[in-house]
């Protein structure tokens, strides 16, 4: 017996696991745009010699409420990243951009 694709009912929905983090899944639903960057710093010696290498993610957000409002933090880690980005917007350490012209408008 084929099962055809309307038929839902044989099987049930299943979610994998949640990949992303709390902290960005909560922005996101607050109607913030979120990004992600990620960049390596090398720190070497004199020689040349690679000594150390630095990650460093930044998450980024912006949100569109009569004007564009924008935040940005850096950590060690995406997590870290993340939390702290939470927290400069929750904490309203964000830049508005007063003046934002829209094409078509």
């Amino acid at each position: 017996m084929s099962m055809s694709l309307r038929d839902s009912t044989r099987r049930p929905r299943r979610h994998g696991v949640i990949l992303e983090p709390g902290d960005r899944r909560l922005l996101e639903r607050a109607g913030w745009r979120t990004t992600l960057d990620y960049r390596e710093n090398h720190v070497r010696g004199r020689d040349g010699k690679l000594l150390e290498v630095v990650p460093v993610w930044t998450a980024e957000a912006e949100r569109f409420d009569g004007q564009v409002v924008v935040a940005s933090a850096a950590g060690t880690s995406a997590e870290e990243a993340w939390a702290e980005l939470r927290t400069r917007i929750e904490e309203h350490r964000t830049t508005a951009m007063r003046r934002v012209r829209l094409v078509g408008a």
